[in-house]
């Protein structure tokens, strides 16, 4: 009987990789199903936008915003959105934003950073694949051979 060491840490790393591509599409599908249940609707002022530059040449795209909340409070809130999006929206311009009721600091840009169920379900099928090969390797590494 011969074991593949190899075989079998490549296997466990597959398995690894997927593991955190599935924990990955339980956190987008849980932020999608928390942003949905957001039934506050308001009308949002841009103040400012930015871009901030990550330390590895990456960047995100900010947006600096008011709105009224359904109690008459006038909230300020800052949020990423997709860089489309940035470009489309300048200075004064108004936007649709999502809020959360009980507490209207919780709020998003309406079509803004939420992940979708689509990222949700690709991070889900890309997790599988990779459990299914890590799997594959780890049975075919342990199995006897003829020497």
């Amino acid at each position: 009987m011969k074991i593949s060491f190899s075989t079998i840490f490549w296997g466990l790393i597959s398995i690894g990789v997927g593991l955190f591509f599935i924990a990955g599409s339980w956190g987008a599908y849980a932020e999608h199903k928390r942003v949905q249940d957001y039934e506050g609707r308001s009308i949002g002022n841009i103040t400012d936008k930015h871009f901030k530059q990550g330390s590895d040449g990456s960047g995100s795209y900010h947006v600096d915003y008011w709105f009224m909340s359904s109690g008459g409070s006038k909230i300020s809130a800052s949020s990423v959105i997709a860089r489309q999006q940035w470009d489309m929206l300048q200075k004064d311009d108004t936007m649709e934003v999502r809020y959360d009721l009980s507490n209207p600091e919780r709020n998003i840009p309406m079509y803004g950073g939420s992940p979708s169920l689509a990222y949700a379900f690709f991070m889900l099928l890309l997790g599988g694949v990779f459990v299914a090969f890590g799997g594959s390797r780890l049975w075919h590494g342990t199995r006897k051979r003829k020497s």
